[in-house]
């Protein structure tokens, strides 16, 4: 709900210190009254993926660390995006370009790579994910939105921007990487 501050030498940076407690103060008198079930929310890394903000859910992340991987020859049969592989901890990786994956162009520079959790749905193994860059960690309360066409959720965020969910196990069934 920040935004972009300008501190001044008449004081800003008390108007600014009396904003960011007024919004403190809003916000918790706003929490669920006692005995209310509060909204369920989850925890996301939100990441930009070629100007698109996207939130991975946090728990799905192991590392988030720079993009490094070693290229690797490509098969036929090879699922669409993947740029390589990358050791970490005696395991070996398949690194994804997140871009291509949601249906956009190949990132030309990346500046950030998640290491997904090993989850069992998913018959990949082990998976790093592409980005363009990291922008913290952020929680959402209830359901997301309507699935887009491409059949990802959208959430909303405090500040009005949208991000797409992304869901590990939905991004890499058969149904979106032929896998």
């Amino acid at each position: 709900m920040m935004g972009h501050v300008t501190v001044t030498p008449d004081g800003g940076r008390d108007a600014f210190a009396r904003r960011v407690l007024h919004e403190r103060a809003r916000a918790l008198a706003g929490r669920a009254q006692v005995g209310v079930q509060a909204a369920p929310h989850r925890a996301l890394i939100m990441v930009n993926v070629a100007e698109q903000p996207c939130g991975v859910d946090l728990h799905a992340v192991l590392r988030v660390t720079d993009p490094v991987w070693n290229d690797m020859p490509r098969r036929p049969d090879c699922p669409p995006g993947v740029q390589g592989v990358h050791g970490y901890q005696g395991d070996l990786y398949t690194v994804f370009d997140l871009s291509v994956l949601l249906g956009g162009e190949r990132l030309e520079k990346p500046g950030v790579m998640l290491l997904l959790r090993s989850v069992s749905s998913i018959p990949l193994g082990r998976i790093a994910l592409l980005a363009t860059s990291a922008a913290g960690t952020v929680d959402i309360t209830g359901t997301p939105i309507p699935l887009t066409p491409a059949g990802f959720p959208q959430a909303s965020l405090p500040d009005g921007r949208r991000l797409t969910v992304i869901d590990p196990a939905r991004l890499f069934s058969s149904r979106y990487v032929g896998v």
